[in-house]
């Protein structure tokens, strides 16, 4: 059997994406890297990269061969959380994706908090509202909003709670018009968030009826980020549907008008998303559990969530 270093050199050639980034990132030079992978190529005789001066392709075999190498790296991450179980104090990097809305309302403090208790810990923290992929993105925690059922049985998704959207625009965009009718809602361009959707629409559900409603559209503009569509709603380029918590203080000063409010145009699940292993790093379980335990204490105090156990919490306060 091969030395595992072997696999590992490999493994880290291809998350990197070359051997000059792996080097830099490993502190290995990069004609060791490149020799034991040559080697690896010559036993087999096998092409697992192919590679010049100016060009970096993996093979299918040699992607295929990186997933398995994935696993078994996991694996070793795994028995080497049982020794970090030992110790008192979570330590380590834990790579985390977030939405950059879902950070500012939800998750800021918490994070903040961790990193200040357990100053051992480091964190590379990438915003976006891309659907992140853990087990190719090399992400260690995501959290989301989801809108649908996950289908992924290789992935853990932990449901934390559900958040409320309602459907808003600019004073400027309605121009006294007060909308009473879903009906109506044609009459104004959309914005939504979304790129690489082939169809796009509104899904309302009544307050006090069992009662919801679909409503097609035709967007004005799409954004691939939340913040994006909460400016165009403001700078009274249509109108949007945004989480009631991005947009309550909006509504409460009138820089933006809750159309419909016995309709809620939205219920988005918030969610903890995360490879699925026989362990974990504790640093890793630890901030599960922190979020968890900080986001559905944030559903009971807060307009705008639903609670884990579904009872509604009011969209206005007393």
């Amino acid at each position: 059997m091969r030395s595992f270093d072997d696999y590992y050199y490999f493994y880290l050639v291809v998350k990197h994406g070359g051997f000059s980034a792996a080097s830099e990132a490993s502190q290995m030079t990069k004609s060791k890297l490149s020799r034991r992978i040559l080697d690896l190529e010559h036993q087999f005789n096998i092409t697992l990269i192919q590679r010049s001066t100016r060009h970096f392709k993996v093979t299918a075999l040699g992607q295929a061969f990186y997933e398995e190498c994935c696993k078994v790296i996991a694996q070793v991450e795994c028995a080497e959380n049982v020794l970090l179980q030992q110790k008192n104090e979570p330590q380590g990097l834990v790579k985390i994706s977030c939405p950059s809305v879902m950070l500012q309302y939800q998750v800021r403090h918490l994070l903040s908090q961790f990193l200040k208790d357990y100053p051992r810990v480091e964190v590379e923290l990438e915003l976006t509202s891309r659907r992140v992929d853990v087990l190719h993105d090399d992400i260690d925690l995501a959290l989301r909003t989801n809108f649908s059922v996950n289908e992924d049985a290789n992935i853990v998704v932990r449901d934390v709670m559900q958040t409320t959207h309602c459907l808003v625009a600019s004073p400027s965009l309605l121009q006294g018009h007060h909308i009473q009718l879903i009906t109506e809602l044609g009459d104004y361009p959309s914005v939504v968030l979304g790129t690489q959707k082939s169809q796009y629409a509104w899904h309302l559900h009544h307050r006090g009826r069992n009662e919801s409603i679909e409503i097609p559209l035709q967007p004005r503009l799409k954004c691939n980020d939340l913040a994006g569509v909460y400016f165009a709603a403001l700078d009274g380029l249509g109108i949007a549907d945004l989480p009631y918590l991005t947009v309550e203080h909006d509504i409460a000063s009138g820089k933006l008008i809750h159309i419909l409010p016995e309709w809620c145009s939205n219920l988005g699940t918030v969610q903890l998303v995360y490879a699925s292993r026989k362990g974990q790093h504790l640093v890793v379980e630890k901030l599960i559990q922190v979020l968890m335990t900080g986001l559905r204490a944030l559903a009971q105090e807060q307009p705008g969530y639903l609670s884990p156990m579904n009872h509604p919490v009011p969209f206005s306060r007393p």
